[in-house]
């Protein structure tokens, strides 16, 4: 009975010391660009930061805090600069930071035939 406590402790402790996160940036009718996942290091959290011009979300940027980036939660973080305004979010648990859906090419396909068509229009 003692072993098969210790064995399903060990095998806990395995499984939860390999947490995932999902690595990509986010943008626009595009989704997840360059999608990967990362391991992430014990003592750090997975993390996605909203990036925002106004109301109007620009871009998101999924990945794993890392020990010489680790994720520190903010809200409303400002570049005067740019004008861009910045959440970020922690999590620790496996693939808990928000996962963009996959980009649908027809979608893409009919925004960049949208967008071509406004522009000829525009120099016509």
């Amino acid at each position: 009975r003692k072993a098969l406590l210790l064995t399903l402790s060990a095998l806990f402790c395995w499984v939860s010391a390999d947490i995932r996160c999902h690595s990509c940036y986010k943008v626009p009718v595009l989704g997840c660009v360059d999608r990967q996942s990362c391991r992430l290091d014990p003592g750090h959290k997975c993390l996605t930061t909203n990036v925002y011009l106004g109301k109007m979300w620009v871009f998101s940027n999924l990945r794993c805090g890392t020990p010489e980036e680790p994720c520190q939660e903010a809200y409303n973080q400002t570049n005067h600069k740019l004008g861009l305004n910045y959440n970020t979010t922690c999590c620790s648990s496996d693939n808990c930071n928000s996962l963009a859906p996959r980009a649908t090419p027809t979608l893409a396909l009919v925004f960049l035939t949208s967008l071509t068509g406004l522009g000829l229009w525009m120099l016509h």
